[in-house]
């Protein structure tokens, strides 16, 4: 965006989303460039950069992203090894401008480069994916950041880059007004815009989105990316306006790790649950005591797993990962719920001390075997 009002407020939700892509990077950089598996080339793109600062002197999301690596505790191990490249991409000519301007006085080690680039990040993407499968070469591991001003958002480009193995994106989703097209387009009311979400959705399956609540019908949304793109993992987190949803972020990844990553990320951003951030929640606050979450429904997906069978507590971590909840939360709650005596190891399962290294085989314990979900 041109519009000044924009870059003169930050709010809660532009600081969550900067926290979640520092937090990641931090994560993500020593995976992807450290041991016998670490590249020899990451990349990070921005395909709508910005200013590279907002008027209040916050940071955006291109000065978020090098700051993580710049100021990381293993960046010169990291970059032994590895060449990192920067890509900022700005189609408005005032802010690319501004972008420049920011990033000249930036320091960069001699691995490190970022490029401001010009231009419709649409037409850039087709290009270097039409280049790549010309070349029979491979796109280098890569995290991209996807921040539209607008929805239209065309799926046929998510899906190419999630056909590399190793390429992770983080989308902004702007819900609203995508909610309000899927709703007209479903009425008729919108003429023509059924065939601008068939470029979305790769198709018709926006027409399964559907309900009076436009907070369920936002996870429905979210449940279709990772289908489009072919991607494993799909994790969102919902930014609220006035108790509604304004837009939702969603990360695609084909990995464990990455899904595991970015869960740990939005808990430490939202450290009561929920997977939701309030633009109200002032950006700025000192938090002294976090709220503690509600992990009562976490004790019964636990009763839930065990209450057919006995299950070991790697198997039923693995299970987690589908869910919201951390293995931290989980490893707390198994060892509570030992300490109840509500569940239980079999001894002749493991060796050691009822830990989770040693797996245990986990069950209720005979008091509550057939009765259900004991009481909290």
């Amino acid at each position: 965006m041109a519009d000044e009002n924009y870059w003169l407020e930050y709010s809660n939700l532009q600081k969550v989303k900067h926290d979640l892509i520092k937090n990641y990077l931090q994560g993500w950089f020593p995976k992807m460039s450290l041991g016998p598996t670490g590249s020899s080339r990451l990349l990070y793109v921005d395909t709508h950069a910005g200013r590279g600062r907002h008027m209040s002197g916050k940071l955006g999301s291109p000065l978020v992203a090098l700051e993580s690596l710049l100021t990381h505790t293993s960046r010169d191990k990291m970059l032994e090894g590895t060449e990192v490249r920067y890509y900022f991409i700005e189609r408005n000519t005032d802010n690319f401008n501004a972008l420049q301007g920011e990033l000249k006085p930036v320091r960069l080690p001699s691995k490190v480069h970022a490029s401001p680039l010009t231009g419709d990040f649409e037409q850039l993407f087709d290009k270097l994916l039409d280049d790549i499968d010309k070349n029979g070469s491979r796109l280098a591991p890569s995290f991209i950041f996807i921040d539209p001003f607008g929805f239209k958002l065309p799926g046929r480009i998510l899906k190419r880059l999630l056909d590399f193995p190793k390429v992770e994106l983080f989308i902004n989703v702007i819900w609203r007004e995508l909610d309000m097209a899927i709703r007209g387009a479903k009425k008729g009311t919108a003429k023509g815009m059924d065939k601008t979400l068939d470029m979305i959705f790769l198709g018709d399956s926006w027409r399964e989105i559907e309900g009076d609540d436009a907070d369920a019908r936002a996870a429905q949304c979210a449940a279709i990316y990772p289908k489009i793109t072919g991607a494993r993992w799909g994790t969102h987190i919902r930014m609220l306006d006035k108790n509604r949803i304004r837009y939702f972020l969603i990360h695609l990844s084909n990995h464990d790790a990455g899904r595991d990553l970015m869960k740990n990320c939005i808990w430490n951003s939202c450290p009561d649950g929920g997977y939701y951030a309030s633009k109200a929640d002032n950006p700025d606050q000192q938090i002294l005591i976090e709220p503690e979450p509600n992990l009562e429904p976490l004790r019964e997906w636990i009763f839930e797993k065990l209450a057919d069978r006995p299950r070991r507590w790697l198997s039923l971590l693995d299970d987690l990962r589908e869910e919201l909840w951390l293995q931290k939360h989980f490893n707390e709650q198994i060892r509570e719920l030992r300490k109840l005596k509500r569940l239980d190891g079999d001894r002749a399962s493991y060796s050691g001390p009822f830990a989770m290294k040693n797996n245990p085989l986990l069950r209720l314990t005979s008091r509550f075997q057939g009765r259900g979900l004991p009481p909290g």
